[in-house]
């Protein structure tokens, strides 16, 4: 669900204040695209992403704050021609005023993020050269961009070489597939976890077929839809997730959850992080055992198994009487 609120906002630049409307939240279902677009419904909010002073025309993603030499660029020449291009959207200049701003302070990864963000502006309005050199820029920014501080460096086990994967789906749809094969070296060589390698096999073959559009995670992965819309293929640990979801830990969330993606070498559980690995042993079958081991160790007075008299599978909730395995009901026993 999205929601956001209506607010007054006074600018950080010439104090004029205006109402703006500000994301509160929003749900986001699926993976992203490769080049690190959220998926519905996060991506249908990029109208909220940045705000604009009405008074002066400073765009920022918060108008209260502004950067050190933020007056002066806004007042630029180039600022106010990019601002009010008649031959583009709106939302497109102001992403390009965001990474202008952020071009004078030298934060050339901010920059990108916003001529990406741009990109995909362009992508929706069909705009496809604009798209192809926003993307282009961007690349441009990241592949000369000083080192990463050692705090920017933390990502997921499982997302290990991210970063990498959306510089090359830049490169690749920028055109520039050879360069983008250099990347790809490149990051297989500083390291890269299981998904991220299978990403960058993907972005190759796309590469090799000369193909420079969009595409998501899941299909760089071969997964068909989000893991939170596919069953757990598993009665008992379905059963116990549905029914006793908050007395899981997040590690047994994530392994319940957890999908399979295809490696030259086979399947292979989508994540590299050994604690999920090891309850995966077994598969979601012995998950599901072990589970309900632990459950009903730890909250006898709490936990039931509400299995099917004639065939053994559990029922949906503790309180079902009817198998969704077998036809059998019963209804007759006291709850």
């Amino acid at each position: 669900m999205t929601q956001f609120a209506l607010k007054q906002v006074t600018c950080a630049v010439c104090g004029g204040v205006s109402e703006q409307r500000t994301l509160q939240c929003v749900s986001t279902f699926g993976r992203p695209d490769l080049d690190g677009r959220p998926s519905v419904m996060a991506r249908s909010t990029m109208g909220l992403w940045t705000q604009l002073c009405p008074a002066c025309g400073y765009c920022a993603t918060t108008l209260t704050q502004a950067l050190p030499r933020a007056r002066e660029v806004v007042h630029s020449v180039t600022y106010r021609a990019r601002l009010h291009h008649p031959e583009a959207p709106a939302l497109f200049n102001r992403f390009l005023c965001l990474a202008l701003l952020h071009d004078a302070e030298g934060l050339v990864r901010d920059s990108a993020e916003f001529r990406t963000h741009a990109a995909w502006v362009a992508d929706d309005a069909g705009l496809e050269e604009s798209a192809r050199r926003c993307r282009s820029e961007a690349a441009d920014l990241l592949l000369n961009a000083p080192p990463l501080k050692h705090w920017e460096h933390r990502e997921d086990l499982d997302w290990q070489g991210w970063r990498g994967v959306q510089l090359v789906d830049l490169l690749r749809r920028a055109g520039r597939g050879e360069e983008a094969l250099r990347e790809v070296e490149r990051i297989r060589r500083e390291g890269a976890s299981s998904l991220m390698k299978q990403l960058l096999t993907y972005e190759s073959a796309a590469i090799a077929r000369g193909d420079t559009g969009r595409h998501t995670v899941d299909e760089g992965l071969g997964l068909p839809s989000p893991p939170e819309l596919q069953p757990i293929k598993d009665p008992l640990l379905e059963y116990l997730v549905g029914n006793y979801h908050r007395l899981l830990t997040d590690t047994e969330q994530r392994a319940s959850s957890m999908e399979t993606f295809n490696t030259e070498e086979g399947p292979r559980w989508a994540t590299d992080h050994p604690e999920i690995l090891a309850l995966l042993t077994e598969g979601k079958a012995g998950l599901g055992r072990a589970l309900e081991r632990r459950l009903l160790a730890e909250h006898p007075d709490e936990v039931v198994i509400n299995r099917c008299p004639k065939c053994g599978v559990p029922a949906r909730t503790a309180k079902a009487r009817q198998c969704r395995a077998c036809p059998h009901t019963w209804r007759e026993t006291p709850r």
